[in-house]
């Protein structure tokens, strides 16, 4: 599968042929970037990457507990 910036940077360009690809794959693919690729590109909401920031303190906190840190 190709890296997530470059399949951004292909806005019309028909799929890559990959070994083993047949004809329901490649129209899957497509099908899936038309219908998901305008979304995947827009901005992450503001609340979701402060909870995932929150998430991401507190594992932290949790781990260095474990290990006998303070916290």
């Amino acid at each position: 599968m190709t890296d997530l910036p470059a399949r951004r940077r292909r806005t019309d360009a028909p799929a890559e042929l990959q070994p083993g690809d047949n004809a329901f794959d490649l129209w899957l693919r497509e099908s899936l970037r038309q219908a998901f690729d305008e979304v995947a590109c827009e901005p992450v909401p503001e609340d979701l990457l402060r909870m995932i920031e929150e998430d991401r303190a507190e594992r932290e906190r949790l781990r260095r507990q474990r290990r006998g840190g303070t916290g």
